[in-house]
């Protein structure tokens, strides 16, 4: 097992860190990681090997086909710890995954927790990663994963992130998933740029019309307004008097400043 979780309000900022990562080589379920499934009794797993496949190494896995032909399984969900990028500026996941599938597309997703709910940020149907047949034992190995890169967690960076992976066979008796190197890079911010959230005034809160914002801040500063489903609703750019949200319907919302000391959230609500 390999996992990094940083003390990110001690650290001087390094461009392109890596926050997070795990590899389940240790052949066993990671500390801090959980399982559920709300349709039946079969789970996600961890090792080197499946009944439906074998892998390079260690890799987390949903094994369909030892379900049976009759366990639907559309909510097999495999859960990450708690992993806290409060004080991280442009948060990226990647990781590796393959789906051998029967006759219908199963499907991997990957959710975010925002902090209030569940967000979908990644999803594939179908087969995906390269397997041949050890004529042996007659039985598949992966050979070479498919490879999600870079997907932005801004949207949904919080103290309380995590991640979960949802596996759906869609109703067929499929073979299974495979879920490996797990990592979460992004810029993590010195104690003097995150100590700067607090020093910049977002008001009022709740908010009818006009939102003001107190810093010091620059004529590139950029600010985003973005629904909790992490969808960009509006920007701005610049210092100003006052920012508009009178078109927005009620509900909350994230407030993004990006500045060139790093990206600062505030939560808003709008009456």
């Amino acid at each position: 097992m390999k996992r990094l979780l940083f003390p990110l309000l001690f650290v001087c900022a390094f461009s392109n860190a890596q926050i997070f990562s795990e590899n389940f080589n240790a052949g066993t379920m990671p500390s801090g990681w959980t399982v559920n499934n709300p349709d039946t009794a079969y789970n996600w797993g961890v090792g080197a090997a499946a009944g439906f496949s074998s892998f390079p190494n260690g890799a987390a896995f949903f094994d369909d086909d030892d379900a049976g032909p009759g366990s639907v399984n559309h909510n097999a969900r495999l859960v990450s710890p708690v992993i806290n990028l409060s004080a991280v500026s442009n948060p990226k996941l990647s990781f590796k995954y393959a789906n051998i599938i029967y006759d219908d597309d199963s499907t991997l997703k990957v959710e975010a927790f925002n902090g209030t709910s569940w967000v979908q940020v990644f999803t594939f149907s179908g087969a995906a990663g390269d397997f041949t047949i050890d004529l042996s034992t007659l039985t598949y190995v992966l050979t070479t994963y498919a490879n999600a890169t870079n997907i932005d967690l801004t949207p949904y960076a919080n103290a309380n992130f995590q991640l979960r992976f949802v596996y759906d066979d869609v109703g067929d008796y499929s073979f299974g998933v495979v879920v490996d190197d797990v990592v979460i890079s992004g810029n993590v911010l010195a104690t003097s740029d995150v100590s700067l959230k607090d020093k910049v005034e977002i008001y009022p809160n709740p908010v009818k019309d006009n939102l003001y914002i107190k810093s010091d801040l620059k004529s590139d500063s950029k600010i985003s307004v973005i629904d909790m489903s992490g969808k960009l609703l509006k920007t701005f750019t610049g210092k100003s008097e006052s920012y508009n949200l009178s078109d927005l319907p009620k509900g909350t919302y994230m407030i993004l400043i990006d500045s060139d000391k790093g990206t600062i959230r505030k939560k808003i609500i709008k009456e």
